[in-house]
């Protein structure tokens, strides 16, 4: 105990003087080791080239006015660079220092490595290469019949430590990767027809990064749909169907009497106009299953999917369409985002009076935003304002189910002689 003390106190006293450690000299090749250069000119052949750093080291003056912190350096500094196997890490240049009253001391000024093997003993990356050496030689197995493995080869060489970090699923990315580059049509499959072994949808979800990042690589670029949110889509694969839920506030031509509210694909959707005046998207389920009878209307439930969605059903731009959201900040974010798709669009219970009636209720939005909306009306803009810049108190927000049914009957009786049920 009493050693190691006297050796920290020593190597505390060493770095006070602004010498080197072998722990500093470790910690600068591993910053170069991260960077990835080593293990790229390693998968490209090259021979490796040996590495020299400087030492910081006591100067002649040190020996002579700090002599004891000078050999104690030294000490510490060859007792670090020795393994367990007492095999120096790095191989030590040394240089006398002569002074006539303590003789000549050889004091370490330059560290070299002279292999790849040498550094990787001392960083502790022998597993690496191992592991690269592996990814390398599967990709190279078919790279006969496969030509856009040569591709990731070079990929490889660009990113040798994303591909190790890959390395114990790499024959299944590879075989993903080659499936989809064998598969031109994609159009008509669904991600979940990928057919290969220890594979499923759930893999290519967790790796979808890697997946991503190989394929853009050997796919053409026609084949990449770069627009695309979803891997299914960036890739080619079938669109997987977005649904819509509604409930029917009155009968329907189209629809069996007995039916009151469906969720059907928007694609279907658009393809059945059904007979309606109106359109009610509410944001908020006890809203939405609560709201009123309205004669020739439909209420659409806004939550679980992007206002963007309604874009795909193009018979709502001949319908009255009215959007009932919170009225808070973001509420009237997702005002401006459907007005954008659908000018047309009118607002319900967003407005001053209805605030000002609830105040009992209002809440607390979480991160609350404030960007520019273009599309609201003068009313609207003003209360988004004023909700932006705490009016009405720190980030209020009346959420729809706070507003009394009767207001909200009130508010619908317009669009309906038929009053509530």
């Amino acid at each position: 105990m009493a050693s190691r003390a006297a050796s920290d106190r020593s190597r505390s006293r060493a770095d006070s003087h602004g010498w080197s450690t072998v722990d500093e000299l470790v910690t600068k090749l591993r910053r170069r080791w991260d960077r990835g250069a080593f293990l790229r000119a390693y998968v490209e052949g090259a021979e490796f080239e040996p590495l020299s750093l400087p030492v910081r080291s006591p100067k002649a003056a040190d020996l002579v006015e700090r002599f004891d912190d000078s050999m104690g350096w030294i000490e510490r500094f060859d007792a670090d660079n020795r393994t367990g196997t007492a095999r120096q890490r790095f191989a030590v240049e040394r240089q006398v220092r002569r002074n006539r009253t303590l003789g000549d001391n050889a004091v370490p000024v330059r560290v070299h490595v002279e292999s790849l093997a040498q550094l990787c003993s001392i960083l502790g990356t022998t597993d690496d290469v191992e592991r690269l050496d592996a990814v390398l030689e599967r990709t190279r197995a078919d790279e006969s019949t496969r030509p856009h493995r040569g591709e990731l080869v070079e990929w490889i060489a660009a990113h040798p430590h994303e591909a190790i970090a890959n390395g114990e699923v790499w024959a299944e990315v590879l075989a993903v990767v080659d499936w989809i580059v064998e598969h031109d049509d994609r159009s008509e499959l669904d991600l979940r027809h990928l057919d290969v072994a220890r594979v499923d949808t759930k893999f290519v979800e967790r790796h979808r990064k890697v997946l991503s990042r190989l394929l853009d690589v050997v796919l053409p670029a026609e084949r990449i749909d770069r627009t695309a949110s979803t891997f299914a889509g960036r890739y080619g694969f079938r669109a997987r169907p977005t649904h819509v839920r509604f409930r029917l506030l009155a009968p329907v031509p189209e629809l069996p009497a007995v039916i009151t509210e469906a969720e059907l694909r928007v694609d279907e959707l658009a393809r059945l106009p059904l007979s309606v005046r109106t359109v009610f998207v509410v944001e908020n389920r006890a809203s939405y299953l609560a709201f009123p009878q309205v004669d020739d209307a439909l209420a659409i439930f806004g939550a679980g999917f992007g206002v963007s969605v309604l874009e795909g059903i193009p018979w709502l731009a001949e319908r009255d369409v009215v959007y009932w959201g919170d009225i808070d900040t973001h509420g009237f974010a997702i005002l401006d985002r459907l007005r954008q798709r659908l000018p047309h669009v009118q607002s319900l219970l967003m407005d001053r009076a209805t605030l000002l009636a609830h105040r009992e209720h209002l809440v607390v939005e979480d991160r609350p935003t404030d960007e520019p909306l273009t599309t609201l009306t003068a009313q609207e803009q003003a209360l988004y304002g004023d909700l932006v810049e705490d009016r009405y108190g720190p980030s209020v927000r009346l959420e729809q189910e706070r507003i009394r049914f009767s207001t909200v009957s009130d508010a619908v009786s317009p669009w309906s002689s038929a009053g509530t049920r």
